[in-house]
């Protein structure tokens, strides 16, 4: 009952779902910028790595690796949640949504909110978290003897399972009335085309 009511309110506020096709090309470009993002972050990370080396003259001493491990842990703590919740809060939309003309919104047409996008975000990207607290812990253990082999590990794990997580997510959208994926239905979100 309450879902047909929700519906009914989606539809008289003028919310067009946004496409499979449109949110996936959406998604492609925000990798894109988050891909780039990240080759400053390693580039930065193993810059210092180069430079406390001489250049690979000398063993990279721990403090190296750890400083590496604090940068790409600042791109998965900071950066990436703070480039999804910031924008969807600011203007409901990512760079690729941006790109795309589609927005997201609350199930009735206002703006998502903090709270919202932070459950949005969890839903859509808790891997990188779990990919920094893996890298941290294994580091910090000791259970990889090599700081590099454990990061490379860890690294293709997180992207194997975030692509699947992606996929099953995803795959709901062409399935739903109102084209929602797994992210969306935990935050009460849509992804629209704007008037």
């Amino acid at each position: 009952m309450v879902e047909q009511k929700v519906t009914n309110v989606s539809s008289q506020v003028g919310l067009r779902y946004a496409s499979f096709e449109t949110r996936l090309v959406a998604f492609v470009l925000d990798l894109i910028v988050l891909f780039s993002a990240l080759a400053l972050f390693f580039a930065v990370a193993f810059l210092q790595i180069l430079i406390r080396t001489d250049f690979g003259e000398k063993d990279t001493p721990d403090s190296a690796v750890w400083a590496a491990a604090i940068m790409l842990a600042t791109y998965c703590f900071l950066f990436l949640p703070l480039y999804f919740v910031g924008l969807w809060v600011w203007r409901g939309q990512t760079v690729g949504q941006v790109a795309m003309a589609i927005k997201v919104v609350r199930r009735d047409g206002r703006p998502m909110g903090l709270a919202r996008a932070a459950v949005r975000v969890g839903g859509l990207n808790f891997l990188p978290f779990v990919f920094g607290a893996s890298l941290l812990a294994l580091l910090a253990t000791g259970l990889a003897e090599d700081a590099l082999t454990a990061l490379i590990l860890v690294l293709t794990l997180a992207a194997l399972a975030l692509i699947v997580i992606q996929i099953v997510g995803s795959l709901m959208i062409p399935f739903d009335q109102q084209r929602r994926a797994l992210h969306d239905r935990l935050a009460d979100t849509l992804v629209v085309e704007p008037k």
